[in-house]
């Protein structure tokens, strides 16, 4: 049985490799570029929602940043791509808290080498902690705070012993504002020529988000200087 589950790992790991890889080579994954350039391409197919909503949960497995689909979200489908956005982030927070549950021992080696490339005032272990501690409450607010990115968050989650339905909907409750604001300053910044009073409104309303997600920071018990 240990065999079985050894080989079950090993195959998924080569699996995830070979995606990965594939992924880099392909479409140049980390480059905004290219990844506009490959849905560009495929904005004419009848199901490129879909499309759009499955691979972008797939690289933001990989750690490529939600705030890039944002963007393409809006240029593509306008406010619906807030929903593209959410689903695919929702569904990689999902699989990703899997993932670390599953492959622990690995997931904490490569979290540990890109959290800590830059210095940082909390450590993982205190992250994972805040975690525990305050369940919902602190999902929520690694949500809603751009101290810690997207996907290294998830990996996190599912390092702690917080449960899948309380991580959902700290994560659900932190994306969904913070992503409309956005995807809603996107639409309105590429239509800025035919209306731009509708992207001055659109920045105004970004920025008092802004503005209230800091003054919620310096006030919140779960205040960090990340």
């Amino acid at each position: 049985m240990k065999k079985k589950k050894k080989f079950l790992k090993l195959g998924f790991i080569v699996v995830f490799v070979l995606i990965f890889i594939y992924l880099i080579v392909r479409l140049n994954i980390f480059d905004k570029d290219s990844l506009f350039e490959f849905f560009a391409a495929s904005e004419e197919n009848t199901s490129f929602g879909i499309v759009f909503t499955l691979l972008i949960m797939v690289l933001m497995i990989f750690f490529v940043p939600i705030s890039w689909f944002s963007a393409l979200g809006a240029f593509f489908f306008g406010l619906k791509g807030y929903l593209y956005v959410i689903t695919g982030g929702i569904m990689a927070s999902i699989l990703s808290f899997y993932i670390a549950k599953i492959f622990r021992k690995d997931v904490i080696k490569i979290i540990n080498k890109i959290y800590y490339k830059k210095e940082r005032d909390l450590s993982l272990e205190q992250i994972s902690k805040e975690i525990e501690n305050h369940g919902v409450g602190y999902v929520f607010f690694m949500r809603s705070m751009p101290f810690i990115p997207f996907s290294i968050a998830n990996y996190i989650s599912g390092l702690s012993s917080i449960s899948l339905s309380k991580y959902v909907l700290g994560t659900a409750l932190g994306l969904a504002p913070g992503q409309f604001i956005t995807t809603y300053f996107f639409v309105k910044a590429v239509d800025i020529k035919q209306n731009p009073m509708g992207a001055l409104i659109a920045g105004a309303i970004k920025g008092a988000y802004v503005l209230l997600v800091i003054l919620w920071q310096r006030k919140s018990k779960y205040r960090t200087k990340e």
